[in-house]
């Protein structure tokens, strides 16, 4: 079975970024997120949400452009951590990449984008 081609989309809806990742993120396709994530992080300083309901796999090389990003936005809204950024949709094996590293008691993550959205919005 062949994976889904790579693709990253970014919209902002309601003055939150969302960037929506499909495919394999690892070392190959991770430098195709950086452009859209440093565009973001650069841009007004709202809010992010990273999207990986068709994130198929995911790699270290693509933690760690999550973590980074987490690192330079989510600390940075309202003084609380996690404040602007946060992932939805995340698959069985990004689930399970996130709680080996113990990323998943540190950032925001939500069952879907609407949630993901909203806890952003509060």
């Amino acid at each position: 079975m062949n994976p889904a081609p790579f693709k990253v989309q970014s919209e902002t809806l309601d003055g939150v970024r969302i960037i929506a990742v499909r495919g394999e993120l690892d070392l190959n396709t991770a430098p195709e997120l950086e452009q859209p994530l440093e565009a973001a992080l650069n841009g007004d300083g709202g809010a992010l949400v990273i999207d990986l309901s068709g994130c198929e796999f995911i790699d270290s090389t693509g933690i760690a452009l999550i973590v980074r990003a987490w690192q330079q936005l989510g600390h940075e809204s309202n003084g609380s951590a996690g404040g602007g950024f946060a992932l939805c949709c995340v698959n069985d094996q990004v689930q399970r990449l996130l709680d080996i590293t113990g990323l998943e008691s540190t950032i925001p993550t939500h069952s879907t984008r609407d949630e993901a959205l909203t806890e952003l919005r509060a």
